[in-house]
């Protein structure tokens, strides 16, 4: 089972309604080129806007942040700061300089065939971060008393895990899912281009063991990883390859785990027309690292980075990069 892992996206105007921020599609700005950089280390993203206008042009800007479930107690996604409420440690400049965002986060109790219950303000009311981890959450929900904390259990907001270990109260693990969006207003000027850079951390995705390779895998085991990621004969003989070397590796001094990082950008396509240049390097970070991702004409430009180069790009899907990685034990 492949694990999902929380991404970002492209910028988009919005509105701020009732409910929240809007996204809304405007014909007064273009999306000149993009340049994305994509690595489980950092990612950076770099815009050169326009305005098609004769005057000056004031809107706000959102960032939606997809959204971000907790996986109970067999979670195995790292976020990069868990305590904070930027957890990604996002970073804006304009036109060289830093500028300050404002975050919308919801909290929402999701299952399937069922419509979303928002519990941000009962999270809010007991004083639990809205960041769905052990780790944000832990410090407040040991404060609260033993009724209110078997009420998040019995609610399905907290799972129990284990049960109490030497008279200590059992960890509970956020369930929840966060929907989170950064905003701002945005001027831009006529007659000039705005270039905006965003960067932060992902929250990557991983499974702790490989899977890819294994002759056990069936039909629809190999198509979700050949639809997400586009893994082609040549990686899947290498993937194949490493998963006989982990199995003959009696000494242990190796493991190889699966990592999944990916970055949604279909969401950005509200700006006039298509992207003019669009650029995107996938840097795996370690040249043993076995990548696989979608797109055409991908050339390697370093012995760990990947182009592409698309003219005039209208994103139909979002990307999804798998990453295979060997690490030795010490």
């Amino acid at each position: 089972m492949l694990l999902s892992a929380p991404a970002l996206a492209d910028d988009s105007t919005a509105a701020l309604g009732t409910g929240g921020l809007v996204l809304q599609k405007t014909d007064k700005i273009a999306l000149v080129s993009e340049d994305l950089y994509l690595s489980t280390s950092g990612i950076r993203i770099s815009y050169r806007f326009r305005n098609l206008t004769a005057a000056d042009y004031t809107t706000t800007i959102a960032f939606p942040m997809p959204e971000f479930t907790g996986g109970g107690s067999n979670s195995t996604t790292v976020v990069p700061d868990a305590t904070s409420d930027n957890f990604v440690k996002f970073k804006t400049i304009v036109d060289g300089g830093p500028v300050s965002s404002q975050l919308e986060q919801r909290a929402f109790l999701t299952a399937e065939g069922e419509p979303d219950t928002e519990i941000t303000d009962k999270l809010k009311a007991l004083g639990i971060p809205l960041v769905p981890t052990v780790e944000a959450t832990e410090a407040a929900v040991g404060r609260l008393t033993d009724a209110q904390r078997k009420m998040l259990a019995d609610t399905n907001i907290f799972d129990p895990g284990v049960s109490e270990y030497n008279g200590q109260p059992a960890t509970l693990y956020p369930l929840w899912t966060l929907r989170s969006k950064y905003w701002r207003s945005q001027t831009f000027p006529k007659g000039k281009d705005v270039i905006v850079q965003q960067s932060y951390v992902p929250v990557v995705g991983s499974q702790s063991t490989l899977s890819l390779g294994s002759p056990d895998m069936d039909d629809d085991q190999l198509k979700s990883y050949r639809d997400r990621f586009c893994t082609d004969e040549t990686f899947m003989k290498a993937a194949s390859s490493l998963y006989k070397k982990v199995g003959n590796d009696n000494l242990k001094s190796f493991q190889v785990f699966e990592q999944y990082l990916s970055y949604v950008i279909t969401s950005g396509g509200n700006w006039a027309g298509p992207i003019g240049d669009f650029k995107l390097v996938v840097d795996k970070g370690d040249p043993k690292t076995l990548v696989s991702f979608c797109g055409n004409g991908v050339k390697k430009i370093s012995p760990t980075q990947f182009e592409v180069n698309i003219k005039n790009y209208a994103p139909d899907r979002d990307i999804d990069v798998l990453l295979l990685q060997t690490v030795p034990v010490h």
